[in-house]
């Protein structure tokens, strides 16, 4: 087949045989935008139970909305006639039967369905006033009887016995209470125990954690002579206490600061003044800051007043001996080494650990024992 045949010749048209494009008409309102179409009516059976609330209808619409009502209340009819004739049949099946039938259906039934869908079924069954109870149904025993409401709306025929006139009212109101403990005194000698009975009586007691909050002891008692910085006739060196300024403070000095000047502390000996050498030692390795500096300040003061030889410069001194016993037995010139060397961290800590090791080598205890 030549190709060139399925070629055909170019046509022009004229404009004047194309038909030009209509488009509908819009109806606008007074603000300019299209109006608004209802492109559907509201269902015959939506009218009817709006009732006088909705707008009256005429014409097709109201033929409509009464057909629909007549269909509804004709379907209507036809469920109640249909319950009615199936109702009736089982009632004339059941009056056919036996006693001994009804026993073996009613057994059938609670053996083969749910008990608990059985009694939900038994209990809709005479749900219309209207319906005869079936054989089925249970005896009217087993039903839990209500209690009828009182009438409150009626008056009363008598005044009840335990009522009694508003002005009559009772002369006393009794309300439990708990049973009254006793002040808590601070100096109290049982105080930590009075503290426990009060307010942590079923926690067990551990008077050692309670030991801080112990009330200083009064002047020259009991209690006081027990004090391991007491002005006995002999005190062990390792309880020397000492001020910031690393000075030795004997116990009648000690004792007779007032705590204003911060030298007091919850330590073994909290009426006293001062810090030895082992509680500088412990806070010499505090996570607090303030507290290192303080201990390694304190701690290098005492060390040049050592090495000077305020209290001894021999090994036959026992003040001497035992403040240095002291400083190897709490470690201070590892724990001032290792402060001074550390990188980062708390730089006022790394300058007092600094000057507390500038002043042992300053006061030259360090060359007196290497002569030993």
């Amino acid at each position: 087949m030549d190709p060139t045949l399925l070629i055909g010749d170019v046509v022009e048209r004229h404009l004047s045989a194309t038909k030009a494009v209509e488009f509908p008409a819009l109806q606008t309102s007074s603000t300019g935008f299209p109006q608004h179409k209802r492109r559907w009516k509201s269902s015959a059976f939506k009218k009817q139970r709006s009732g006088a609330g909705s707008e009256p209808e005429t014409g097709s619409d109201a033929d409509a909305s009464r057909s629909s009502a007549q269909g509804v209340t004709q379907q209507l009819g036809l469920d109640e006639a249909e319950r009615r004739r199936i109702d009736q049949e089982n009632r004339q099946k059941i009056a056919s039967m036996s006693p001994q039938e009804i026993a073996q259906a009613q057994d059938d039934i609670m053996q083969g369905l749910n008990p608990t869908l059985v009694q939900r079924l038994l209990q809709r069954a005479n749900i219309d006033d209207h319906i005869e109870p079936s054989p089925f149904d249970p005896p009217a025993s087993e039903h839990k009887e209500k209690t009828p409401a009182p009438p409150e709306d009626k008056a009363l025929t008598q005044i009840p016995p335990n009522l009694f006139p508003i002005t009559n009212q009772p002369k006393s109101t009794h309300f439990p209470a708990p049973p009254s403990l006793p002040d808590i005194d601070p100096s109290d000698p049982n105080f930590l125990a009075t503290l426990h009975e009060k307010y942590f009586p079923s926690l067990p007691a551990d008077p050692s954690k309670l030991a801080w909050m112990a009330p200083v002891p009064s002047k020259d008692s009991p209690a006081d002579k027990e004090s391991p910085y007491y002005p006995h006739p002999e005190i062990g060196v390792s309880a020397l206490r000492f001020d910031f300024r690393g000075r030795f403070l004997s116990p009648r000095i000690s004792r007779s600061i007032p705590s204003t000047r911060g030298l007091h502390h919850h330590g073994e000996a909290p009426e006293a003044a001062g810090y030895t050498v082992a509680e500088l030692a412990r806070l010499a390795r505090s996570a607090v800051p303030a507290q290192r500096c303080m201990a390694y300040q304190t701690l290098g003061r005492i060390l040049y007043r050592l090495g000077h030889g305020e209290w001894g410069k021999t090994e036959n001194d026992p003040i001497a001996m035992g403040v240095w016993d002291s400083m190897k037995q709490g470690r201070v010139l590892e724990s001032l080494l290792e402060a001074a060397a550390g990188e980062g961290g708390h730089r006022g800590s790394r300058a007092y650990a600094t000057e507390a090791l500038w002043l042992f080598e300053k006061g030259g205890w360090k060359e007196k024992l290497k002569g030993r």
